[in-house]
């Protein structure tokens, strides 16, 4: 019923390498969108996470669990108010 709700990793993935390949100056929109979808739970986390072991893509898990580092306070009050 949610499955087409929830984004493919392949896909978050990709939006992950081009916001960790990103200036500084420009990782802006890439970070909401990435954030958006972690907060929403539109993306399965533990498919990326394995997917990234599995590649061996350990750059990007860093990222990663930056990003979620910073946006923790969000995910724990449950999202953000519009």
């Amino acid at each position: 019923m949610f499955d087409d709700l929830v984004q493919d990793p392949g896909t978050f993935i990709e939006k992950l390498r081009q916001f960790h390949e990103a200036p500084a100056e420009k990782r802006g929109a890439l970070a909401n969108q990435l954030s958006e979808g972690i907060i929403a739970k539109r993306v399965d986390l533990a498919a990326v996470r394995q997917t990234l072991m599995d590649a061996g893509s350990y750059e990007l898990l860093a990222t990663l669990d930056q990003l979620l580092d910073f946006i923790e306070p969000y995910i724990e009050e449950g999202g953000v108010e519009e």
